[in-house]
């Protein structure tokens, strides 16, 4: 079935979305499975592809650097310097290729994953394995299959399973009639999954929010399931994964595999504590503490955020002033958003921190979305895709499922707020002279930043280049700068640049190389680059501004105690 947002994918690859769009859609791509297929058809036969995609692919952290909603999402740690390269980077790291099984074929007997103390399993052994899966494994939650098939000279071995109420995860093997495992290439498969009971009823109708991943010399296939069902104890005792192939590297056919998975027993260990404490930031953003759900992989935390009406309020007397109300009636005529509606995506995005204590007050688990988490030091032991943003149709409602490494071993941990981000509007400006320029770097001062321009280039080939210690494609004017932001803002963004005709052009942060830190004062210190997409000459004079802070408010005190099951 084809995707909604499909449609998105050609002005993609094409340049032709906002920063913000694009950043919404990667998100979307990175777990959408036939996104990602159709995102692979766009790009076959581009001159970067064959050797890009020929590449190996990256390890399976992309997913956990990228959390989050809109603001996060607009300053990717890994975005590229142009949009088709972006679009191999999300192959890359998401669709990965090789994903096929030949003949159908349904197992007899059910994969019960608490049936055996498989410590040497795949799960635990392999580097990517997040510490949730080791957990499993060392305590007996993954079952050793080994179940084969074979088509047209390729045989696919289901080697484990691991399950339980929060996610199933399988690792497959592909080789060929000499027993060579096939190279995982982006593009060269066809599939779809689907998940259902023992009646055949579609647990997952939409089909979506299924990842593959390189795993080693493996395959890992994966779904998490706690969006699907409130609690463990909804979850069937019986669920059967399906696989369907039309496509195995160059082999086109039909395949189909059938594994069912005996849940009982990983339900029986799961354990639920209700926790229902409720609080509101002095900004507004009230959180709640709903459960935590301890299953053999992970210790699933179950938050809702949202605003009270005073900021509600506040928000929309800030757009009316501002007149970011500015959606168009009617069908558009362009694709993109308003400049207001793209304002009102930042200002509706917030993101959270906060740390996991054991009764000593050792931190033991941290969430923090800031894109830079070297800052605060409190990300930790977070498990890799076991958590999603459920937003309303306003934006501000939130439903978060954060998973950690199981907290075994303690009677009581802690919750402990530790940070609210929110964005807001900035004013900073500053016009350079490039004769000016020339001689020596240019200091300003606005908005309570302090910016050091100290060189200007003009790329004029497509050519990839190194300039300023970073790699840059396509023609435009880079700009290598530092600076030291106003106190408690952590992150800038929403860049423009204008030069002295009035032309305005898309800028971007190099985020990938940038250099975060502290001072002594506390205040973020950045050394990177601003790359000004489609400059085709020297300007005389560059108005260079960012209409987007993000602030970090530590005012929050907030700590709840929580008795967990023994």
């Amino acid at each position: 079935m084809k995707c909604h947002k499909s449609d998105q994918l050609k002005p993609y690859f094409d340049g032709k979305l906002s920063s913000l769009e694009s950043a919404e859609l990667e998100q979307h791509v990175d777990s959408c499975i036939s996104c990602q297929e159709e995102l692979v058809r766009l790009m076959e036969g581009t001159p970067d592809a064959e050797e890009w995609l020929a590449e190996e692919l990256l390890a399976p952290h992309f997913t956990e650097l990228v959390m989050g909603d809109i603001a996060r999402q607009a300053k990717s740690m890994n975005r590229k310097n142009t949009w088709r390269k972006r679009s191999l980077d999300i192959m890359k790291k998401t669709a990965i290729a090789v994903a096929g099984l030949a003949a159908a074929v349904t197992f007899g007997t059910m994969v019960s994953p608490t049936f055996a103390n498989y410590v040497n399993s795949l799960f635990h052994t392999i580097n990517q394995a997040d510490g949730g899966m080791k957990n499993a494994a060392v305590e007996g939650y993954v079952q050793e299959v080994n179940k084969k098939v074979s088509d047209k000279g390729i045989t696919v071995t289901v080697k484990e399973v691991l399950a339980d109420p929060t996610r199933i995860a399988l690792i497959l093997e592909i080789v060929d009639q000499d027993g060579k495992k096939l190279d995982y290439k982006a593009g060269e498969y066809e599939t779809s999954f689907t998940l259902t009971d023992k009646d055949g009823k579609d647990l997952n109708p939409e089909g979506d929010g299924w990842a593959r991943k390189k795993y080693g010399d493996y395959m890992l296939v994966k779904k998490d399931l706690y969006h699907l069902f409130t609690g463990a104890e909804e979850v069937p005792d019986e669920i059967t994964v399906i696989f369907e192939f039309s496509k195995i590297m160059q082999t086109d056919g039909s395949w189909k595999l059938e594994i069912p998975i005996d849940m009982k027993k990983a339900k029986e260990v799961a354990k639920t504590v209700v926790i229902n404490q409720e609080y509101t930031s002095p900004q507004g953003v009230v959180i709640k503490l709903d459960n935590i759900i301890t299953v053999p992989s992970s210790s699933l935390l179950t938050l809702q955020t949202d605003w009270n009406e005073q900021r509600n309020e506040e928000y929309r007397k800030l757009i009316e002033e501002k007149g970011w109300n500015d959606a168009p009636d009617g069908q558009r005529k362009e694709i993109g958003l308003t400049d207001g509606e793209r304002m009102q995506h930042y200002l509706t995005s917030y993101d959270l921190a906060y740390e996991i204590l054991d009764e000593k007050g050792n931190l033991i688990a941290g969430r923090d979305d800031t894109m830079f988490h070297a800052l605060n030091g409190i990300r930790k032991n977070g498990v890799e895709n076991t958590r999603q943003g459920k937003g309303d149709s306003e934006g501000r409602g939130m439903v978060w499922w954060d998973g950690f490494t199981p907290f075994t071993g303690h009677e009581k941990v802690i919750f402990k707020l530790h940070s609210i981000y929110l964005n807001e509007p900035a004013s900073f400006e500053a016009k350079i002279a490039l004769d000016e320029w020339s001689k020596q770097p240019v200091v300003v001062e606005n908005s309570g930043s302090t910016f050091t321009f100290s060189k200007f280039h003009l790329k004029k080939s497509d050519e990839e280049e190194m300039i300023g210690g970073y790699k840059w494609d396509d023609k435009g004017g880079i700009i290598e700068f530092e600076a030291t932001l106003p106190k408690d803002i952590v992150y800038i963004t929403d860049w423009k640049a204008k030069d002295e005709t009035g032309k305005v052009y898309r800028v971007s942060m190099n985020n990938g190389d940038a250099e975060y830190t502290r001072g002594k004062d506390g205040r973020v210190q950045i050394k990177s680059a601003l790359f000004i997409d489609g400059l085709e000459r020297q300007p005389k004079e560059l108005t260079i501004t960012y209409g987007i802070q993000q602030h970090q408010y530590r005012d929050g005190n907030w700590e709840v105690p929580i008795q967990l099951e023994k």
